[in-house]
C-alpha cells in the first residue's frame, strides 16, 4: 500500500519536540519577550578540557541556536575560570616538581609545563577554544582572571563585602555547623608570593582589606579597587555573574545542582542579595566513554578530549550523538565497536530526516529532523533548513574500514576501487575522504583487535607454510585468475573456492583456509573468503599471493 501520510516540510520551531526548544521558550516565558537573552556556560580550566565538559557548553549551543530560531537576538559568554587556585598537579603532566612548587597559586600564574601557551591555564583555553570553533560554537569568551586583576568586579566585592552576614545565612541552611563570625565571602592571594593560603583576612569596612600570607608572613591592607589579587569565592562568585553579566540561561552539572548545592544557594542569594531572579537553569548529567573507567577528571588526568573525538567523530556527528541525548540524562561515547552502530544509525537519522516518508511517524520525523538541524556545524539550527535539501553519499562505516584496510589506509584507491559511481560531486568525495580518514584513524587507534587486520603482501615466506598449503595457495592464485571476480556469485565463487582449491589441492579444509588466511592477513581465520577476495579484487589478490599464481 502506498504511504499516504503528508508531512510538513520544515519544523515549526514553536512546537518543536527537542529539549532544547523547550528550554528556549522556558526562557521567553520566565523573562518575556525581549529583543536579546544571554546564556552562559564556563569552567575552571585546571587540566585538559574534556569530552565531558564539553557538555554543557554544546548544551548552551543548543539553547542559543533555539532562542534566534524563535527570533531572538542572543549573546552567548563562556567564562574561563582562570583566577581559580591551582590545588592538584594532573598526573599526566611534565614538570611535575615545577607544578607543585607553584600550587594554592591563580593557575592564570602558573607557566606552563610544555612551554607553549603563556600559563598553564592558558594551555587548556587555546586547545578547547579551537576545538569548540571546530565544531561550530562560538561565543564571546570572558578571562575572570582579567575581569578581577583589572577591578571590573570591585563594586561586586565590596558589595558582597557588606552583605556577608546574610550571604552567610544562606549559606548556613545548608550546613550542620554555621560559618564562623570571622566568614568572608572572598580570598585574596599574597602579593608577594602569589598564594592564598592566609593566617587572617579581614574586612575594615570601605575599600580596605586586610590580610597576613601563612607561606611567607607578608602582612598588608590592600584597596579593594586597586589590588590584581581579590576574587570572591565560588558561591557567592556564580550568583554575583548572574547580576553582573544579566545572565538568563545557564545549565550545571549534577554535582552543582543537588539539594544545598552551589545552584540552590545561589538561586537564594542573587535573589536576596542582589535583586535578580536567578537565570532558567538545566542539570546536565556525566558523559561517560564505553570502555573507559568512568567519570572524567582533569585534575586525575584520566579523560578524552573534543579533539580526540573529532579523530573518530566528525563535527556534524560530534553535535548530533551530543543533541540527541537529553542534558539531565547520561550516556556513553562509543571509541570502541559501537562506533560503528553511531555511523550506522547517524546515517539512518539523515536519511529521514531529509525524506519524511522514510519516517515511521510524523512526530518521529520531527524530532529526527530537529536533531539533525542542531548537528549542523556552520547553520544556527534555526529550523529553516538551509543546506539540508539534498542528501549526500556517506559511504558504510563498517564496509569502508574493512575496504580500507585491504588498500592499507589508502583512501584515494579505496574510492578508486569500490565508490567511483557513488560519489558523484566535489561534496561527496570531500565527505568521502573525511569519513576515511577518520574511519582509518578508528582502525589504528581505537577499534577492537577483531576488527583490524594487515594484508600481509611480501611478508612470508615460502617455508611458512606445508606443500599441501602451498598447493592450495598455488590454485587459488589460478582461480583469481580465472574467474570474473567482480561478476560471480559469492555463493559461486565459494563453491568454486571448495572444488579448485580445497579439494583440487587435496588439503585438508582447515589447514587450506588456515594457510590462506595466513598468507593474506597473517591470522588463522578472517573474513568470508568469498566475500572477502571480492572485496580485494585480482589487481590486490594477485598483489598479495605473489609468488603463488
Amino acid at each position: 500500500m502506498a504511504d499516504t501520510r503528508t508531512f510538513p516540510s520544515q519544523i515549526t520551531l514553536e512546537s518543536s519536540p527537542h529539549w532544547a526548544d523547550h528550554a528556549a521558550k522556558r526562557v521567553i516565558s520566565f523573562w518575556g519577550v525581549r529583543d536579546s537573552y544571554t546564556v552562559a556556560s564556563g569552567i575552571t580550566p585546571s587540566g585538559t578540557v574534556h569530552i565531558g565538559n564539553f557538555r554543557e557548553v554544546i548544551t548552551v549551543d543548543l539553547v542559543a541556536r533555539a532562542l534566534r530560531g524563535l527570533g531572538c537576538k542572543v549573546r552567548f559568554i563562556y567564562s574561563w575560570d582562570d583566577f581559580d587556585t591551582f590545588r592538584k598537579v594532573p598526573k599526566n603532566l611534565p614538570e611535575q616538581e615545577m607544578l607543585t612548587s607553584h600550587l594554592r597559586q591563580p593557575i592564570s600564574r602558573v607557566p606552563d609545563p610544555r612551554g607553549v601557551a603563556k600559563s598553564y591555564s592558558g594551555f587548556g583555553i587555546m586547545a578547547f577554544e579551537k576545538e569548540l570553533a571546530a565544531v561550530g560554537v562560538q561565543p564571546d569568551f570572558i578571562y575572570q582572571h582579567d575581569r578581577y586583576s583589572s577591578g571590573a568586579y570591585a563594586e561586586p566585592i565590596k558589595f558582597a563585602l557588606e552583605n556577608r552576614e546574610k550571604i552567610a545565612a544562606i549559606l548556613n541552611e545548608h550546613r550542620s555547623e554555621p560559618l564562623p563570625s570571622t566568614w568572608l565571602p572572598t580570598a585574596i592571594y599574597c602579593e608577594k608570593c602569589d598564594r592564598d593560603t592566609m593566617e587572617y583576612e579581614r574586612y575594615p569596612g570601605g575599600w580596605e582589606y586586610a590580610y597576613k600570607c601563612s607561606t611567607c608572613s607578608h602582612e598588608a591592607v590592600t584597596d579593594i579597587r586597586t589590588t590584581r589579587n581579590l576574587k570572591l569565592n565560588w558561591r557567592t562568585d556564580w550568583p554575583m555573574r548572574w547580576a553582573f553579566e544579566k545572565v538568563d540561561f545557564e545549565p550545571g552539572g549534577k554535582d552543582h545542582s543537588s539539594e544545598g548545592g552551589s545552584y540552590d544557594t545561589g538561586k537564594k542569594i542573587v535573589k536576596e542579595v542582589w535583586g535578580r531572579e536567578p537565570p532558567v537553569y538545566q542539570q546536565y548529567d556525566f558523559v561517560m566513554i564505553k570502555g573507559g573507567t568512568g567519570k572524567m577528571s582533569s585534575s586525575s588526568g584520566e579523560l578524552f578530549t573534543v579533539a580526540q573525538a573529532l579523530e573518530v567523530y566528525p563535527p556534524q556527528i560530534l553535535r548530533w550523538i551530543f543533541a540527541g541525548h537529553r542534558p539531565n540524562h547520561d550516556f556513553s561515547l562509543a571509541f570502541d565497536a559501537d562506533v560503528i552502530k553511531t555511523y550506522d544509525e547517524f546515517d539512518r537519522a539523515e536519511a529521514v530526516a531529509l525524506n519524511p516518508a522514510l519516517a515511521a511517524t510524523d512526530k518521529k520525523w520531527a524530532m529526527t529532523r530537529r536533531v539533525y538541524e542542531l548537528s549542523m556545524v556552520d547553520g544556527h539550527g534555526d529550523g529553516h533548513g538551509d543546506g539540508l535539501a539534498h542528501q549526500p553519499y556517506r559511504a558504510p562505516f563498517r564496509e569502508l574500514c574493512n575496504r580500507l584496510q585491504i588498500f592499507d589506509g589508502d583512501a584515494q584507491r579505496t574510492l578508486d576501487r569500490h565508490y567511483l559511481g557513488l560519489v558523484k560531486n566535489e561534496a561527496d568525495r570531500g565527505l568521502f575522504f573525511d569519513r576515511a580518514k577518520r574511519a582509518w584513524n578508528w582502525l589504528q587507534n581505537f577499534a577492537p583487535e577483531e576488527f583490524r587486520y594487515s594484508l600481509e603482501a611480501g611478508r612470508r615466506n615460502q617455508t611458512d607454510f606445508t606443500d599441501l598449503q602451498h598447493a592450495a595457495l598455488k590454485a587459488l592464485g589460478n582461480l583469481v585468475n580465472e574467474v570474473d571476480l567482480d561478476a560471480v556469485d559469492p555463493k559461486e565463487l565459494n563453491q568454486l573456492v571448495y572444488d579448485q582449491v580445497v579439494h583440487g589441492s587435496g588439503c585438508d579444509p582447515k589447514e587450506a583456509f588456515k594457510g590462506i588466511y595466513q598468507k593474506l592477513i597473517g591470522r588463522d581465520q578472517g573474513p568470508r573468503l568469498p566475500g572477502f577476495m571480492k572485496e580485494l579484487g585480482r589487481e590486490r589478490l594477485n598483489e598479495l599471493l605473489g609468488a603463488w599464481n
